[in-house]
């Protein structure tokens, strides 16, 4: 994937957990499980976007010679 999307996904997922922390804060004496899993479920995807486009690691780089 493009690396130049990552700070957006990265920036989507926080702005979505922000979302989120105030819904809960809001609406603490009557959680609507329904609304927290639709908030949370695009952030999940945002950060696992962001974290696809991160690049992949070299396998001979990542061994340890003895």
């Amino acid at each position: 994937m493009n690396p130049k999307f990552r700070n957006l996904y990265l920036f989507l997922g926080f702005i979505g957990l922000a979302f989120l922390a105030y819904e809960l804060v809001d609406t603490y004496a009557d959680i609507n499980p329904l609304s927290i899993l639709l908030i949370s479920l695009p952030d999940m995807v945002f950060f696992y976007l962001a974290y696809k486009t991160y690049p992949a690691e070299d396998n001979e780089s990542s061994r340890v010679s003895i």
